[in-house]
């Protein structure tokens, strides 16, 4: 009963890969080199409509919302950076999206909801603090979220909001 306690508590330190599944990220890494030809409509554009199977195939991965079952009520550790989307009357942030890399959702398109997960539980996470990287610690779900930012296949009740440090 002891060693299924100390089980249950421990916290499984992960990375934003390892929420892929594995036909998604084989995808990705088969994915060749975005050329930055803007005289051609642009995969990344939410009305691109060309049928060309590499930007499909992009199209398929920065849409998909296909998560790992077993990480569903784990508690993890995982850096990030915050999108803020909820504040408390001091204009602490309450609930924000963790995504992968800074400026995800606000200064280019989301990643795909797979490398999203939603947040909440922060305590006196000021707003200008957006800008570093945090660990988030807390049990993971699989439970979706959809906010107009973003859609995250993901949710994260965070025990613990820390600086990254490495």
């Amino acid at each position: 009963m002891l060693a299924f306690s100390l089980q249950a508590a421990e916290v499984k330190t992960i990375e934003w890969t390892d929420l892929m599944p594995e036909e998604d990220l084989k995808a990705l890494m088969a994915m060749p080199e975005v050329a930055h030809d803007y005289s051609q409509p642009s995969p990344f554009d939410d009305n691109y409509n060309g049928d060309d199977p590499t930007a499909q195939a992009w199209q398929q991965i920065l849409q998909s919302a296909k998560v790992k079952p077993e990480y569903n009520n784990v508690k993890v550790k995982i850096p990030g950076f915050i999108v803020p989307l909820e504040f408390d009357d001091k204009q602490n942030v309450t609930s924000f999206f963790l995504v992968p890399y800074f400026g995800a959702c606000i200064h280019v398109p989301p990643p795909p909801p797979n490398q999203i997960i939603y947040v909440t539980g922060a305590s006196n996470l000021k707003a200008d603090m957006i800008y570093s990287p945090f660990w988030i610690t807390g049990t993971i779900t699989t439970e979706a979220m959809s906010h107009d930012l973003a859609n995250a296949a993901y949710s994260i009740k965070a025990d613990k909001v820390e600086e990254y440090t490495w």
